[in-house]
């Protein structure tokens, strides 16, 4: 009885940490602002809240839903003249958070796009440069779509959806918040 009971509770143990132990951090916050902003003579955060009223207008323009009640948008400078943006944000994967970074110039085109944290069993090939690099010089106005413009890994389905989906938000609510003046 002791050992069924000493198994059970092993077995539960690991179910439970088990996302845990395959979680990968390959980029730290500043390392992150680091690639997205290599020539910035300064970084500046800046948290957007937002509003209903965002929501809607951000789901009339763009056709996306935004979760979430705030975002926070990095912007790198030099002389005063801005450089470009970033955005951190997770997406859930099959289960677990997938952490990256977005970086878009001024125009509102993607720079780089990084994995900061990958916390999934199974997918990890989102972080490869050849799944990445397809983001390159992506904006608001395209679809940004897996299996439309946006190539996906086999193995890493779930995985390609969540980052695709991130990377789209992330130019979105730069374009929507600093570049469009529609935001507040």
């Amino acid at each position: 009885m002791m050992k069924t009971h000493a198994l059970c509770l092993a077995v539960t143990l690991l179910l439970v940490t088990a996302p845990l132990l395959v979680a990968e951090k390959y980029l730290t916050e500043a390392q992150a602002l680091k690639i997205a902003f290599p020539q910035s003579q300064s970084v500046n955060a800046e948290t957007r809240l937002i509003s209903d009223d965002d929501r809607q207008e951000i789901k009339k323009r763009y056709g996306i839903e935004i979760m979430g009640t705030s975002v926070r948008i990095f912007s790198g400078r030099s002389n005063s003249k801005v450089d470009g943006y970033a955005v951190i944000d997770s997406e859930v994967g099959k289960s677990e958070p997938i952490t990256f970074i977005v970086a878009i110039d001024p125009l509102g085109k993607v720079q780089t796009v990084a994995i900061m944290e990958f916390r999934e069993t199974r997918g990890w090939e989102v972080k490869e440069p050849r799944f990445l690099r397809q983001f390159h010089g992506k904006r608001s106005t395209d679809h940004l779509r897996v299996n439309d413009d946006v190539v996906n890994l086999s193995g890493a389905t779930l995985s390609s959806y969540a980052v695709t989906k991130g990377v789209k938000k992330a130019v979105v609510l730069v374009d929507y918040y600093f570049l469009r003046s529609g935001g507040r």
